[in-house]
Order: structure tokens, then sequence, then C-alpha cells
């Protein structure tokens, strides 16, 4: 592979699998439905106030279920130069009703939470790396508030920041293998110019006063 420069090359943040350990206690069914929330704010993003967003739902999981994704994986982030910065979270949540519908609704949550906890105002003040992963941290607990109240459940958070100033830079080429009781993923950070359009894209999001 040709040698990474981190000035200009695309890289992404891309979940290569998962594996659903233990369902939620409120779930006796046979399936779960499961999704995949993520969100990211790059260098570029901090500047305009805005924001990478992902959902992505799994009908029909069992327990023990493995759901594993093609080439590179399913994308949190990219392809793009991040900048100096990257910061990133990722939820894993179950549904007590067809995921498919969810997806319609995580725009307006999204606005409102962001809102609430004045996001916008917040990285415009100081666009770094460290206020960009705390309002991700702010912003993501306060999506999972709102999406218990819809009865829905946290099955697994992972957030990370990656720089450019260390080496390797932004950690490329290095899998992040995490878990609880109810989840294990593998989390890969790759160079990446691009997409393998599986699934959705992540999309912009301007954040909302």
């Amino acid at each position: 592979m040709p040698q990474f420069n981190p000035q200009k090359d695309k890289l992404a943040v891309v979940i290569k699998d998962f594996t659903l350990q233990k369902k939620s206690e409120i779930f006796f069914d046979r399936y779960s439905e499961p999704y995949i929330i993520s969100l990211a704010i790059d260098e570029s993003r901090a500047k305009q106030a805005e924001i990478d967003f992902n959902v992505l739902p799994f009908p029909n999981v069992r327990k023990g279920d493995t759901v594993s994704f093609d080439g590179q994986g399913h994308l949190v982030y990219g392809p793009k130069n991040p900048g100096s910065f990257l910061a990133y979270s990722v939820l894993f949540m179950e549904s007590d009703k067809d995921v498919r519908e969810f997806a319609e609704m995580l725009e307006g949550i999204i606005d409102s939470e962001a809102a609430k906890i004045g996001a916008k105002a917040m990285i415009a003040a100081a666009p770094t790396h460290s206020v960009a992963i705390t309002a991700l941290q702010k912003l993501s607990e306060e999506i999972v508030i709102r999406l218990q109240k819809n009865k829905d459940d946290l099955l697994f958070r992972r957030s990370g920041t990656l720089l450019r100033g260390v080496t390797p830079p932004y950690d490329i080429l290095r899998t992040y293998t995490s878990s609880n009781e109810f989840i294990k993923t593998n989390i890969r950070i790759v160079p990446l110019n691009s997409s393998n359009n599986l699934g959705e894209q992540p999309k912009p999001r301007q954040l909302k006063d």
C-alpha cells in the first residue's frame, strides 16, 4: 500500500461486524430489532457547525448472530480527509418496534437534542477536538435518553478521537475490538479513497440553534 499522506489522503471509520451477545431484558421474542446510530465531527465540520450522521437498522437478529459487512465495512465516517482531528460516537440501540420506521425520525431527534444542549454554540466557540468529542458525548447521551422514552434500549456505546499529529496519524489501519454483555464489535480505521456504497452513507447535518 502507498504511504498514507495525512495532509491530503482520505480515510474512513468503518464497522466491520457486530455480534448480538444478549438481548435487552424487555424483549422476549425470538428476534431483536437492533440499529446503529453514528455521529462524527471532523475539523471542517466543526468550523461549519455541522455533524455527519448515519443510521442503519437490522430487523430480525437473533441472540448470538454476527452481522458482518462486505468490502471495507459500514461507514461511520468518510471517505474524507479529517483535517487535524476526527471525533465520533457510535450507539447500538434496540427497538421495540419496526426499526425501518425509526430512520425517518432521527433527523428531528438530532436537531432537537443538539439545540437543547447548545451544541452549535459550543463548537462554534472553540472548534477543537476536545470540544467536538464533548459535544458528541453530550448529544449522544441526550439521544439515548430521548430514545429510551420511546422504550428503546441502549445496548452499547463507543466513542473515539483520532488525531493527525500522532504516529501513525489517525491510528490508521488500527482495529478496535470492544464489547459488553450485549454487543461485541470491531471498528477499523482504513485509508479509503472511495465508498463501497454499502448501505446508507453518512449525511451532513447543520446543527440548529
